[in-house]
């Protein structure tokens, strides 16, 4: 076996290797969306806590004080807060836009924090609330988006781990076969795929009995969207090498 057939098939082992270490990040992330789907249900369900009863499971008010506010980012911005108070306030909240709370809050200001269990699900300061980005509403989908990412590298690797040990000599003399390309470019379309799928999940699930139902119609919406993404990739493909040949045969195109 010569030296570069032999680096191809290292190249396989590890390919190999990283789909095992992605298959079993998918077990977690799936493993975890029962849990995920029963603390939105009971976050959901949470009523206000009773006067000097503080349960972990209902919402409890505790008082802070804003040490400054700051608008991060350009088309993603975020609206972080940053708090003084008890243990418990953390010590930084995004709330997600301009109103109806930020943009009257200052250095200074005491607000009241709105905890249920580790979050900090709202801000209010004068009669007025804001909900933070820091509650376990999309806990779900991001779990089931998460582990659609992890099977679709997993899927990729392991075609490019088993390829390469069986083609290592073949790969040596040739190249990487054209698969290793489209497949790739498949991947990666297929993991953008998570993103439209997740919005309508997000859709999904809203509401009070619906927790359930966001990360299933993510991964059907994903899984429908799959085709599309196989058959765009092979119509670019052809398009490029339709392309590629007219520019063999004609010479470029005139600008």
């Amino acid at each position: 076996m010569s030296r570069r057939a032999w680096w191809w098939r290292v190249w396989g082992v590890g390919s190999l290797l990283g789909a095992l270490v992605l298959l079993l990040a998918l077990a977690g992330f799936v493993g975890a969306i029962p849990e995920a789907v029963g603390t939105v249900r009971a976050f959901r369900s949470a009523d206000k806590c009773p006067d000097g009863q503080a349960g972990a499971d209902c919402f409890r008010s505790t008082s802070a004080t804003v040490r400054s506010t700051e608008r991060t980012g350009g088309r993603s911005p975020e609206y972080k807060v940053r708090l003084d108070g008890p243990a418990t306030v953390p010590g930084e909240v995004d709330l997600g836009a301009d109103g109806p709370l930020f943009e009257r809050l200052k250095p200074g200001d005491e607000v009241t924090v709105t905890l249920w269990r580790d979050y900090a699900p709202a801000l209010g300061r004068g009669g007025v609330t804001q909900q933070t980005r820091d509650s376990p509403e999309s806990d779900p989908e991001w779990q089931a988006g998460l582990g659609a990412i992890c099977l679709t590298l997993a899927c990729y690797l392991l075609y490019v781990g088993v390829t390469l040990l069986a083609r290592a000599r073949k790969t040596a003399e040739e190249g990487l076969p054209y698969g290793f390309r489209f497949f790739g470019m498949c991947t990666v379309w297929a993991a953008v795929a998570v993103v439209p799928a997740g919005l309508v999940g997000a859709l999904a699930s809203s509401g009070h009995g619906h927790e359930n139902r966001g990360w299933l119609v993510l991964t059907a919406v994903w899984v429908a969207l799959l085709p599309g993404v196989h058959f765009g990739v092979r119509w670019r493909g052809a398009r490029r090498r339709r392309a590629v040949r007219a520019e063999r045969l004609y010479g470029p195109r005139s600008a």
